[in-house]
C-alpha cells in the first residue's frame, strides 16, 4: 500500500468513526475518566488500533489523549 493509499484509508476510519473520536477527545478534555473507561472498553480493538497514528505522523489523538485511554482511570490521582 502506498502512502497516499495508507492515508486515504486512515481518513476513511476518521470519518467512520468520528463519533468515538469526539467522545474520546471530550473525555480527556473534561477529565472525565470513568467516561473515557466506558468509551475506550466499549469500542472494538480493530477501531482503535486502525486510528492508532502517532500525531506527528498525521494521527487524530494527541499524546495525551492516547496516553488516557491506555491507563487505568481507577488509578488516577485527582
Amino acid at each position: 500500500m502506498t502512502n497516499e493509499e495508507e492515508f486515504l484509508a486512515y481518513m476513511k476510519v476518521i470519518r467512520e468513526e468520528f463519533d468515538f473520536i469526539w467522545q474520546v477527545k471530550s473525555a480527556v478534555a473534561n477529565e472525565e475518566w470513568e467516561q473515557l473507561r466506558c468509551i475506550v472498553e466499549e469500542t472494538p480493538n480493530e477501531v482503535k488500533e486502525a486510528l492508532n497514528l502517532a500525531q506527528s505522523k498525521g494521527g487524530v489523538f494527541t499524546t495525551r489523549e492516547n496516553q488516557a485511554m491506555k491507563i487505568n482511570p481507577l488509578r488516577r490521582t485527582a
